[in-house]
């Protein structure tokens, strides 16, 4: 399990151990093919591309996924899963290929790195003894506004900090949403762009982030945590 580096970081934002582990392999499963061979490139991978075989973890159909893993296990390989950016499996692409390789007796090594939920909850000011991550919220304009009201009343009415994520397109469709039916009474931490030159991360409450100019946030990767002021 090999960790990349967040959207807009350098390569130097993984730790060496992954970095080593990497290099020490000639496939990968992977979110995006294309993604996974630019970093393996960035890494100084000793090996030429043409002698690694990256294989595209699909989402709807495993089976090919799970036969092409066995394979090259048994055939004497260790095989790399990265994601996108930060760590696999979470809330990424990776879990069923885990989970098959447990059934399997198939040895599963973590490797340490970055992860932008931690990494904007230790920056938030908010508790980090009790957390709840709940990935991304849904899409759909109406179905949003619902989780953001009931996670709203839940925060209001517990210590967690609660953690969420959403799509960098959509963004601004989840400021105009959650500014509209927060409790005003909420603080809100946005992590932007986390460990890129653009960082921000800043914590409020919801009243005063409803007259922050948001064009600094729009169109990029954020995490969002709510909590009880």
């Amino acid at each position: 399990m090999i960790p990349f580096p967040l959207t807009g970081a350098p390569i130097s934002q993984m730790s060496q151990e992954a970095i080593e582990a990497a290099k020490l392999l000639d496939c990968f499963l992977a979110e995006r093919t294309k993604t996974a061979r630019h970093f393996i490139k960035a890494l100084g991978h000793p090996l030429p591309q043409s002698a690694i075989e990256v294989v595209e973890i699909g989402e709807k159909d495993l089976v090919n996924n799970f036969n092409w893993l066995l394979e090259k296990i048994n055939s004497g390989h260790s095989v790399g899963v990265v994601s996108e950016a930060g760590m696999p499996c979470i809330a990424d692409p990776g879990t069923e290929l885990v989970k098959f390789a447990h059934k399997h007796g198939i040895k599963v090594v973590p490797h340490a790195g970055p992860n932008s939920m931690m990494m904007a909850l230790m920056s938030s000011g908010f508790s980090g003894q009790q957390y709840q991550f709940h990935g991304y919220l849904p899409a759909k304009k109406e179905l949003l506004r619902e989780s953001l009201i009931k996670l709203g009343q839940t925060a209001l009415n517990s210590p967690i900090s609660h953690i969420f994520m959403e799509t960098p397109y959509r963004n601004k469709q989840m400021f105009q949403i959650a500014f509209s039916v927060l409790p005003q009474s909420l603080d809100l931490c946005i992590a932007t762009g986390l460990g890129s030159s653009d960082e921000i991360i800043k914590t409020m409450n919801v009243k005063l982030w409803k007259t922050e100019n948001l064009d600094a946030y729009i169109d990029k990767p954020s995490i969002f945590i709510l909590s009880k002021a």
